[in-house]
């Protein structure tokens, strides 16, 4: 986990000084790190919250840079994989909890990334967002 802090506290300088390329290289390469742990780390609860910390850093970033179709997917693949991880516990399991709650926090992020993106978002090729699931009301 410590070497996971030193990455982000990498990306997080890159980021707050405006190098948006070299804070998504970090977080990228955070995202890397937090997923190997997830499933070895004695502490599931933070390995998760490792995760979507650097996996949202990211998006936010790729939006900085104007990438907003890979900070989408970003969010879809974030969502997507901890569903996946969830369902691999039974119900009564604490760790479908702390998904939950990871879930919730990546769906209230998302919404106020496309509020403070919207029109670019929206500017987003026709042809493009309609072939993209989490753009559906574009079309």
């Amino acid at each position: 986990m410590e070497d996971w802090k030193r990455v982000i506290v990498a990306g997080n300088q890159a980021f707050q000084c405006g190098e948006n390329a070299k804070a998504a290289d970090y977080y990228q390469e955070a995202s890397d790190m937090a997923m190997q742990m997830i499933d070895c780390w004695y502490d599931t609860e933070a390995a998760i919250n490792a995760l979507v910390v650097s996996e949202l850093n990211l998006a936010e970033t790729q939006c900085r840079l104007e990438q907003y179709e890979q900070a989408i997917d970003t969010y879809a693949s974030l969502n997507l994989a901890l569903r996946k991880f969830q369902c691999s516990f039974a119900p009564s399991n604490p760790i479908v909890g702390i998904v939950a709650r990871s879930l919730t926090r990546i769906k209230q992020e998302f919404l106020t990334l496309t509020k403070v993106y919207a029109y670019d978002i929206l500017a987003i090729p026709r042809a493009k967002a309609a072939s993209h699931p989490l753009l559906d009301f574009v079309t």
